[in-house]
């Protein structure tokens, strides 16, 4: 009997050179651009494999994976996933989805045949059991291991340091040389220890001197331990405490319960990362009625968190707010896993009274895949758009061929934002959107020739 495969991926050329490599072998091939369209197919016809590709619109791999396992009639379907991490998700993520085996794209037609072999083989030799049970169910909460890292501080710690401690070390350097600041300018005496010392010299002080990171049980670089491993394993161990992530600008921190993601805040980020970005999204409130609001807020002089005060005031519901957050501590996450260089320190127990009320519940297995899935496309887009300082223009002739009737809301705002005269970082200041989904829609715009990049040399 003809086996018969569904290739899920969202790239046209993938799909073409994965099914034509299969039909020459003699398989049956279906085609599925989307997690999406894979469930109606699977639910109209038979497959004895799918393979699915991780990095998808709409539906990605790890949705349609748990949609499959929680669905009687294909639960037992074979899966081999297609992923230019599949290096780094075998382990962790064949278990959380149930999939047989992963393959790293690109890969040769030889490589791509044995394992779609190897997998089959699996079935027929009841290696794998049909009964609903070959395979843990599919679950975005944490699973726990044998294993257990977290028996003491490491070595050295690179800890997060805060203003008040630098201040205490600017106290010190007055006293001690009061000539250094003749009007005894604290700010001056950080900012001259800092450069003095330099950051790894100021954390390792703070952990020599202050031991303030005693809870601390998990450091280190991020260029040696990515961030989506950190947070796997923090998950896989049902850990509780605060994630610390940092480099000379910015931190951010992240509140974890049980595994599970809570909050993530920052200091230093970008303006797109402001929970105001995300309430206006919302279209609870226009950005100047959020501008407005806040003005109100700082002259009353009150030190609320501007979601308790939306939901306070009766503006937004405790459901608007958890939506807003999610997408806030989601999109920071997101950002951060971009990072090839910084540090990160684990806090364990530690909490904080924001995220305790939030209590976000985020699985990491969903964060992690959607992060990936747009470091992917950042890499794609960078080699198109280039950096944040470059200049585009609107091609007048070509959008008047096409129209702007089909062009969404965020479409048209992100077109009308583009004078030839704006950077890009000042059109994704101007659109209130952030600078993934406006660098999307610019990629798309360029790709179609309704923008252009205008020469800087």
């Amino acid at each position: 009997m003809v086996q018969r495969v569904l290739v899920v991926d969202d790239s046209q050329t993938i799909r073409k050179v994965v099914s034509n490599v299969l039909t020459r072998a003699g398989y049956d091939v279906g085609q599925a651009v989307d997690g999406v369209q894979a469930l109606v197919a699977l639910k109209r016809e038979r497959f004895n494999l799918a393979l699915v590709d991780f990095v998808m619109p709409k539906l990605n791999g790890f949705e349609l994976c748990r949609k499959l396992r929680s669905d009687d009639e294909l639960r037992d379907l074979p899966i081999v996933l297609m992923s230019a991490k599949a290096d780094k998700i075998r382990e962790h993520f064949l278990k959380q989805t149930g999939a047989l085996d992963a393959i790293t794209k690109p890969f040769d037609p030889r490589a791509l045949l044995l394992t779609v072999e190897g997998a089959l083989k699996k079935v027929e030799e009841g290696r794998i059991r049909r009964d609903g049970d070959s395979v843990p169910p599919a679950s975005d909460g944490p699973e726990t291991t044998q294993t257990d890292p977290f028996g003491g501080p490491p070595a050295s710690l690179r800890a997060a340091v805060p203003d008040s401690f630098m201040r205490r070390i600017g106290e010190t350097v007055l006293r001690a040389a009061p000539l250094l600041s003749g009007k005894g300018d604290i700010s001056q005496a950080m900012v001259a220890v800092r450069r003095a010392l330099g950051e790894d010299g100021v954390s390792s002080l703070y952990h020599e001197v202050a031991g303030a990171t005693a809870n601390a049980v998990l450091a280190g670089d991020l260029a040696a331990i990515p961030l989506a491993e950190i947070l796997q394993l923090l998950q896989l161990q049902r850990q509780t405490g605060l994630l610390t992530v940092f480099d000379a600008k910015t931190e951010v921190q992240i509140a974890m319960r049980d595994g599970l993601v809570d909050l993530a805040t920052s200091r230093g980020a970008a303006d797109e990362f402001r929970l105001g970005r995300y309430v206006i999204e919302l279209g609870a409130l226009e950005r100047a009625q959020l501008d407005d609001f806040i003005k109100r807020e700082r002259a009353s002089g009150q030190a609320r968190l501007l979601g308790d005060a939306l939901v306070t005031e009766g503006i937004l519901s405790r459901d608007d707010i958890v939506k807003a957050l999610t997408r806030q501590s989601s999109e920071l996450i997101y950002d951060v896993l971009r990072w090839t260089r910084g540090r990160f320190v684990f806090e364990h127990g530690a909490t904080r009274t924001e995220a305790n009320a939030a209590q976000l519940g985020l699985p990491v297995a969903s964060i992690v895949m959607e992060g990936f899935r747009r470091v992917d496309e950042w890499r794609l887009m960078e080699g198109a758009l280039g950096d944040f300082d470059q200049v585009f223009y609107r091609d007048p002739g070509a959008i008047e061929a096409m129209g702007t009737s089909r062009l969404t809301r965020e479409e048209r705002a992100v077109l009308m934002a583009i004078d030839g005269e704006r950077p890009l970082r000042e059109v994704i200041g101007a659109v209130s959107m952030g600078s993934f989904d406006v660098c999307k829609i610019l990629y798309q715009f360029v790709q179609s020739r309704l923008v252009r990049r205008r020469d800087n040399r």
